[in-house]
């Protein structure tokens, strides 16, 4: 008889829980995302990806920054970047590597410290 008891009262808790867990909390919606125009998702796909010829161009440009990147000639190595950057302007690696160029070129032109 106990037992039903005990029962009776957990059966109610489970119930309370269950519609606690599915009742809507009364917030908003996120907002709907903005449509985009195929036309301008088209041009951004046609910019993005260059013709196979002027990829290998970028490579093989990109190798040679970091060759010169390698032997330390910062100079011709922002030269490859910047050619890469008017055949493939989103090209990833040239990206990183520029970056790198310039913490490094950074580094370099800082003012000498005065010992005391």
């Amino acid at each position: 008889m106990r037992l039903f008891r005990l029962n009776k009262y957990l059966s109610a808790v489970f119930a309370a829980a269950l519609f606690c867990a599915c009742a809507h909390t009364g917030g908003k919606p996120p907002p709907p995302e903005a449509p985009v125009k195929k036309e301008t998702a088209v041009k951004k796909e046609a910019a993005v990806k260059p013709s196979p010829e002027a990829a290998k161009e970028v490579e093989s440009l990109y190798y040679k920054a970091v060759g010169a990147y390698s032997n330390n000639d910062m100079d011709a190595a922002l030269g490859y970047i910047n050619e890469i950057s008017t055949l493939y302007p989103s090209y990833p690696p040239a990206a990183e590597l520029r970056g790198k160029i310039k913490s490094v070129s950074g580094a370099n032109k800082l003012p000498p410290q005065k010992k005391p």
